[in-house]
C-alpha cells in the first residue's frame, strides 16, 4: 500500500511538474506574443510616421515647384520702357499722363510719342518696339500657353505714325504689329511700320530679316512674305503686291 501511494504521489509530482512547465511555456508564449504585437504596432507606427511625412513633403515640393511656375509665368508676362525722349504719353485706363520714368508693366498700356519725341518698349524675350514722333500705339499683354511657361504671340496695336520694330534670335515669330485688319509678324530682322491714320493707308518695309504680312479679315487671302530691301502698302485695309525698297530713306536708329 505504502508503495502505491510512493507511486501516486511521484506521479503527481510529474503531473505537477510537466503542468508548471506547460504554463510556464504558454506565459514565454504569451510574452514572445505580447512583445512582437508591440514590435508590429511600434513598426505600424514609424511607417506611418514615415508616410505622413512623405506625403508632406510630397506637398511641400509640389508647392515649391507651383511657386516656382507661377513666378517664372509671372515675370513673362513684363514688357519695360527702356528709353524716351521729349513729350510722352502713357496710359493704363482713363486719361494719359506724361512718362517721367521708366517703366515695367504687365497690363496692357498705351504711348503717345508727341511732336519731336519717341519712346521705346522692350517686350519679352528681348524683342524691341520704338515709336517715333506723332505716334500713337497700345501694348497688350503676352499670351501664354496655358500650361507651359512659352510665350505665344506679342501685339502691338498701331494707332498712328510709325514704329520700328527689332526681332530678337529668341523671340521670333512671336511679335506682330496690328493695324485694323493688317496684321504684319516679325519673323526675324529689323522691320518698319508706317500708318496714316486720317488716310487709312500705310507700308511696312523690311531692312533685313522676314516679315509676313496679312489680312485678318480674310481667311482665303495669302499671308505676303517680305525680306530685306522689301516693302508693301496697303490702303482702305487692301494689300498691294511687294516692292523694292530704297531702305536708307527711312529712319533706324
Amino acid at each position: 500500500m505504502a508503495k502505491q501511494w510512493h507511486q501516486l504521489e511521484h506521479l503527481d509530482h510529474k503531473q505537477l511538474k510537466k503542468l508548471q512547465s506547460e504554463r510556464e511555456k504558454a506565459a514565454k508564449l504569451a510574452q514572445q506574443a505580447e512583445a512582437r504585437k508591440k514590435q508590429m504596432m511600434i513598426g505600424g507606427a514609424v511607417l506611418i510616421v514615415v508616410a505622413v511625412v512623405c506625403a508632406l513633403g510630397l506637398i511641400m515640393r509640389n508647392k515649391a515647384i507651383e511657386r516656382a511656375y507661377n513666378e517664372e509665368r509671372e515675370k513673362l508676362l513684363f514688357s519695360k520702357v527702356t528709353d524716351y525722349s521729349g513729350d510722352v504719353q502713357v496710359r493704363k485706363t482713363g486719361m494719359w499722363s506724361p512718362l517721367n520714368e521708366n517703366l515695367n508693366f504687365k497690363e496692357e498700356h498705351s504711348f503717345r510719342a508727341n511732336e519731336e519725341s519717341n519712346v521705346t518698349v522692350q517686350l519679352q524675350l528681348e524683342n524691341q518696339v520704338k515709336l517715333y514722333a506723332d505716334t500713337e500705339a497700345t501694348v497688350r499683354p503676352p499670351v501664354l500657353e496655358k500650361k507651359e511657361n512659352k510665350i505665344v504671340k506679342q501685339i502691338v496695336e498701331l494707332q498712328k505714325g510709325q514704329v520700328t520694330c527689332a526681332v530678337s534670335l529668341d523671340g521670333r515669330n512671336i511679335m506682330s504689329v496690328q493695324i485694323a485688319n493688317i496684321v504684319i509678324v516679325g519673323q526675324s530682322g529689323l522691320f518698319k511700320v508706317i500708318y496714316d491714320e486720317d488716310g487709312d493707308k500705310g507700308e511696312v518695309v523690311v531692312k533685313n530679316g522676314l516679315v509676313e504680312v496679312s489680312r485678318n479679315d480674310d481667311k482665303s487671302s495669302k499671308p505676303i512674305k517680305l525680306s530685306g530691301f522689301y516693302k508693301v502698302s496697303f490702303e482702305g485695309g487692301e494689300l498691294s503686291s511687294p516692292t523694292q525698297a530704297s531702305v536708307i530713306q527711312y529712319d533706324w536708329r
